[in-house]
């Protein structure tokens, strides 16, 4: 069964996000403080991390690094979603190391077929 964790300071997102992915049969975790994001991919075995851009205090890019350099979750697969839509954004992602970038509007059939592709 496939985890993904999401992370999103706005609990909204992260309730409808968690019950989408629990209604297509996988497991899905949130975390709203960027300080514990290591410990969640950690602790839930995330398969895919589903990362928003534009926290408080801190970004998603920010997190991202912090993913990337340990050792233990650094490859897990992370996917930045923002509501940012420009193509500065997306390529600024791309080049941090994100697998994937989705704008926030996106359908939730496209995102979990790109994150199932991505955990395949």
């Amino acid at each position: 069964m496939l985890t993904v964790l999401i992370v999103d300071d706005e609990s909204e997102n992260c309730e409808v996000l968690q019950r989408l992915f629990q209604r297509a049969g996988w497991e899905a975790a949130t975390v709203s403080d960027a300080g514990q994001v290591l410990h969640e991919i950690k602790a839930v075995h995330a398969d895919v991390v589903l990362l928003d851009v534009m926290m408080p205090n801190t970004d998603g890019f920010s997190i991202l690094r912090q993913i990337r350099a340990d050792a233990q979750v650094g490859t897990t697969p992370v996917v930045m979603y923002s509501a940012l839509g420009d193509e500065a954004t997306r390529s600024r992602a791309l080049a941090a190391g994100a697998d994937d970038y989705i704008v926030k509007t996106t359908p939730f059939a496209d995102i979990k077929k790109r994150i199932a592709g991505l955990a395949a």
